[in-house]
């Protein structure tokens, strides 16, 4: 389904809100770690934290995406951006462990909502010859927000302590749920006729039919590889930066640098699109994260730390935009949001299982089995969608 240009706020509108919620999303995630290791916590709590970003959007992620398909963003978008200002705001009040165990439930099922909803939003509201486009731009300010929360945070943190960091992030989320107000009755409030007729038809049964789409199965692997990679690096540059003596400004500079890499790409993504498949740059992307997480284990200086972060960066930030566009187009009439459900329930259960998978391994074994496991999970991924083909079309990013 597409939906009139007029019926929604324009596109850098759509990115605005969703770069508060990713700002608190994703920075509250660097400064509940290094908070975390400064009350001496240990890696399995480290890891028990993180995985609580994904535990609950695990289970409710293919239910929000059916019903965003029926009900429409306005309602999910709206209790999704409460929740992250409600997240971020109760560890700036209650500085505390058990405080940091709520919030990440909090903003982990709160920014699902948001993100579930705004994709499905992006792609209905494109054009076929736009989508791509605007998938990148959607990235390209998620890249934004992935570049300066880390950055300000670890300064913040630095130069002020942690309580103010989270009263930072608590301003980011109020902005954003403001934008959301300001722009709310222009948000559609119900579905479109495809998810209905998905259902009434019974076109739309088991979630899991969408898995007998080769297509589908092999993004929806793909995508849960790429994401956990990206998760993994937020996860373990705390914890080796502060093993190797790293300031958290200087933390905050690899997780920059990384966030840096991925605007990069994002901007010179319509050139690379021009001579290169969807699928091919998503491979590229998993065999060069494999290489890089082979070498980060023997880095220990800041500078190469930040080169590698960068070709990390490179390498995951070019995914993105063309599994969300592959995943759009290759969902089956008005099921698009619960595609996007699934995707968002298989990447969340990745985030679950590896932070506290890694955790367990990095306290008995050390952190070179998680590397190491790491690059072997993007290899195996990388051979699995080897099959997997499609043509470059220049009419969608110009």
């Amino acid at each position: 389904m597409t939906l009139p240009h007029a019926a929604v706020p324009p596109i850098s509108w759509l990115i605005a809100l969703t770069v508060c919620n990713h700002v608190a999303f994703n920075a509250s995630r660097v400064v509940v770690s290094l908070f975390a290791i400064s009350l001496k916590a240990s890696t399995v709590t480290l890891g028990l934290l993180m995985a609580l970003y994904a535990l609950l959007p695990m289970f409710l992620a293919i239910r929000a995406g059916r019903r965003i398909d029926e009900i429409g963003p306005r309602l999910p978008m709206t209790a999704g951006s409460l929740m992250v200002v409600a997240g971020t705001l109760l560890p700036a009040i209650w500085p505390a462990i058990g405080a940091l165990y709520a919030a990440c439930a909090l903003i982990g099922v709160g920014f699902m909502l948001v993100q579930v909803a705004m994709q499905l939003l992006i792609g209905q509201v494109s054009t076929p010859d736009t989508r791509l486009r605007n998938y990148t731009y959607h990235a390209l300010g998620l890249s934004v927000s992935g570049t300066l929360g880390p950055v300000v945070m670890g300064y913040v943190i630095e130069h002020a302590g942690f309580r103010p960091a989270f009263c930072v992030l608590v301003a980011v989320a109020l902005l954003g749920q403001a934008g959301l107000q300001y722009v709310r009755p222009r948000l559609p409030a119900t579905g479109g006729n495809a998810g209905r007729i998905a259902v009434e038809d019974g076109s739309r049964r088991s979630t899991l039919d969408l898995l007998q789409h080769p297509e589908l199965r092999a993004v929806f692997i793909a995508s849960a590889v790429l994401s956990a990679a990206w998760d993994l690096h937020a996860f373990l540059i705390p914890i080796q930066g502060s093993r190797i003596g790293l300031s958290p400004s200087s933390i905050g500079w690899v997780l920059g640098a990384f966030a840096i890499a991925t605007l990069a790409i994002r901007i010179a993504m319509p050139l690379v699109s021009r001579h290169l498949s969807e699928w091919k740059i998503i491979r590229c992307a998993l065999m060069v994260g494999a290489m890089a997480y082979l070498v980060y284990p023997f880095v220990a200086e800041f500078w190469l730390m930040c080169g590698l972060a960068f070709v990390l960066g490179l390498a995951l930030g070019s995914a993105q935009p063309n599994v969300m566009n592959i995943l759009h187009t290759a969902s089956p009439s008005g099921r698009a949001g619960e595609a996007l459900g699934l995707r968002s329930a298989v990447l969340n259960t990745s985030q679950v299982v590896w932070p506290l998978t890694f955790g367990v391994v990095g306290t008995a074994l050390g952190m070179l089995p998680i590397f190491l496991s790491m690059a072997g999970a993007m290899g195996m991924a990388g051979y699995y969608s080897r099959n997997q083909s499609r043509k470059p079309r220049v009419a969608e990013i110009e």
